[in-house]
Formats: structure tokens, sequence, C-alpha cells
């Protein structure tokens, strides 16, 4: 094995994180724990040379340290699939940090202002449209769909078959537009515009790992966010019952904050964020 078992302290780590070999060589790392609530379904992937790290949670324990016992290869690097810093916070024990580069401010900018205990001073490899990371015989090409969170990006595995959609496409629950003052591609009509990139994509990929609620997802949850999106282009106003679980005490319907509905799917949205321009 690539550690030394004595050495790890696996009673700490496992408060943490809780992990599972969801797919071939790809192991999902829960790291929205009692001690965390504000962290992220984070992954691990294997190729035939190296490994490679989705998002990086939010603890201050030594995140790679983690992921290096899960495997005998070395490990590349993490990347980002946007900067909010749920999924960045881990960032800093990592050799390589791969993001794109609208989200070097943000990712090392910490949920509540104090950024105490946490590693920031790390480089990042910006990856963009059409970028492939070859972990041999493993091909993650990069594709941008930011709208949650300008720099999202999603992560096709064209091997095993897998999309990592970040917080863009999730079940359960996606935030577009609702967080801050409006700015230019966080609304509906951009968010749409990207899962319908994506939807293109639809024979290269079986299923979807977002950033957090669970994973795989079956492919047919894009179908529900597009129907759920062109509802609200086409002038159909959601409900204003969002769950306290999601934000309830903090979106207030008074602003324009409402949640669409559509089977497995939830957008939530500010009618005012709805177009661009």
């Amino acid at each position: 094995m690539s550690f030394n078992q004595k050495n790890f302290d696996y009673t700490t780590y496992e408060e943490y994180y809780h992990t599972t070999l969801i797919l071939p060589r790809t192991w999902m790392i829960s790291s929205k724990t009692q001690h965390t609530p504000m962290g992220s379904d984070n992954y691990l992937l294997e190729g035939d040379e190296y490994a490679l790290a989705i998002d990086s949670g939010m603890t201050k324990l030594d995140y790679c340290k983690y992921v290096e016992q899960l495997t005998d290869l070395p490990v590349d690097g993490v990347i980002n699939t946007h900067s909010h810093f749920d999924h960045t916070g881990g960032n800093g024990y990592f050799k390589k940090v791969y993001m794109h580069p609208e989200a070097e401010a943000g990712a090392k900018r910490a949920f509540g202002g104090s950024a105490e205990g946490y590693i920031l001073d790390y480089k990042i490899t910006p990856v963009r449209e059409g970028d492939v990371i070859n972990l041999g015989n493993r091909e993650l090409e990069i594709i941008e769909i930011g709208a949650h969170d300008l720099s999202s990006i999603a992560i096709l595995d064209r091997t095993y078959r897998i999309l990592f959609s970040g917080d863009e496409l999730e079940s359960g629950w996606c935030n577009v537009g609702v967080m801050g003052t409006k700015r230019k591609g966080a609304t509906i009509e951009n968010h749409y515009k990207n899962m319908m990139k994506l939807k293109s994509r639809w024979d290269e990929f079986d299923v979807i790992c977002p950033g957090h609620h669970g994973a795989p997802l079956d492919k047919e949850i894009l179908n529900h966010v597009l129907i759920c999106d062109k509802m609200i282009l086409d002038g159909y106003e959601g409900s204003c019952d969002i769950p306290p679980k999601n934000g309830g005490g903090r979106f207030d319907p008074e602003t324009g904050i409402r949640v669409m509905r559509y089977k497995t799917a939830h957008i939530c949205y500010n009618i005012n964020n709805i177009f661009e321009g």
C-alpha cells in the first residue's frame, strides 16, 4: 500500500468524511457532517498512472493525506468544480490545484470571513473549455457551465462515461442567481443555455455525479432541470416554500426568491434574475 496504516489517524478523519466506492475506480467522499455542515460531495478518480481529486471540502484536516490512503497511485492534485469555499477549503494540501481562472479569487475566500487554519497560499493551474486531463487511459474533459457560480465547470469522464456537474446540476436543490446582486451569467437564461450544452453531449455519459446530495444520479435528471428552467423562462412562477435546510431562513421571498420544482429537479432563483441584460 502507499501509506502506513499505523501512522494514519482514521478515527479523526472518519468523523469528517464518509467514503464510498460508487463506480469503477471512482470514490465519493462526503464531507458534509455534523462537524462540517457546509461540506460537499467530493470525488477521487483513478487512471492507470495517476489519481485526481475533484473538490476538497471545507475541513482544516489534511485532505490530500486522506485521499492518498485510498489509492496506490500518486495523487496528481485536485480540480475544483467552482470557487465556493465548501468545495475549495482543503486545496492548500495538494501540490497542484486545477480550476477555472474565474475561480481563483473566490476559492480563497472563506465563508464567514475567517480563513484561520486554512492553507491559502497555493498557486492554481488554470483549465478552460476543451482542456483534457489524462490520468492514464482516463481522459477528463473540461466544459464551462458557469451560472450558479460563474467559474463553474463540468468534468466529462470520457473513459468511464461520468459527468461531474458540481453545483450547477443536482438532485434536491440548485441555486441560480440568488446570492448577492445580479451578475452577468448568473441567470436562468444562462443556466438553461449551459444545460442545453450538456444535453448536446447526452450520448457521451451514462450517470451524473453532483457536488451535493449523493451520487451517482440517473442522467434523466438533466431533462428535469431543463424543464424547470424552461418553465421559468416561459413565465411560470415557482413557489415561496423554501425548506429551512435549503436556505429557508436565508432567502427572503419578499426579495423575489422562488423555487421551481419538476420531479427530481429543484431550481431556486430570483424573479429579477431570470434573463440576461
